[in-house]
């Protein structure tokens, strides 16, 4: 077995445990607010992570795109990401409507940590409900192409842990074919490397080329 299509099992396995988090966050949450705090962990934990591996927790840890990728994608139509999702002004508008929300609820809370936690379980239930029928109609990770905790991960980490992109590509347009939130790396030949924020970090594009023009450095 190739070293790729060995990172490809790993990552399908934690993914497997991983998705599990999503449905104790937001039904358990409902019941138990506090369980809101573990996505503040989780949020503390991907940006330091993205100072050194960028958008890693995005392709190989996170629940909701754990949950989109392995289980929404049963019943996915695999369309094409609509590109303005993908455009930095569209995701920096997203971003700042839902960080406006979001902090606006945490004010009405007053301080009351049960009623902080239940602000979080929100959050995370609200960005689900626009996922998945996003995710049914389109690719089953569509929502990770513009997440705002994406996009932030990936401005934090934006020159760490590239994907390369060697002169053996002969723009075939496979490994656009076969990426998660439908980024082209193709498009990006001449700089030799995708941008930190339109790649996950996952394997599958340079398990597919057949070129091997592909690979983290």
């Amino acid at each position: 077995m190739s070293k790729n299509n060995e990172q490809i099992n790993k990552r399908k396995i934690i993914q497997l445990i991983m998705w599990w988090f999503l449905p104790v966050i937001i039904i358990g949450g409902i019941f138990w607010p506090y369980l809101g705090y573990l996505v503040v962990a989780m949020v503390i934990f991907f940006l330091v992570m993205a100072s050194f591996k960028g958008r890693y927790w995005c392709g190989w840890l996170c629940p909701r795109g754990s949950f989109l990728e392995r289980i929404l994608s049963l019943v996915s139509r695999k369309g094409k990401v609509p590109l303005f999702l993908k455009n930095m002004a569209f995701r920096w508008i997203v971003f700042i409507l839902l960080m406006g929300f979001m902090v606006f609820r945490l004010i009405q809370t007053e301080g009351v940590w049960a009623k902080i936690g239940f602000v979080f379980v929100t959050m995370c239930l609200v960005t689900t409900v626009i996922a998945i029928p996003l995710g049914i109609i389109f690719k089953p990770r569509t929502w990770c192409a513009f997440c705002p905790m994406g996009t932030l991960q990936g401005m934090i980490g934006g020159r760490k842990h590239l994907l390369k992109i060697s002169d053996e590509c002969t723009k075939c347009k496979l490994c656009e074919k076969v990426c998660p939130i439908g980024t082209s790396p193709v498009s990006f030949k001449a700089d030799g490397k995708i941008k930190g924020v339109d790649c996950i970090k996952c394997p599958d594009c340079s398990a597919k080329c057949p070129k091997k023009a592909l690979g983290f450095k």
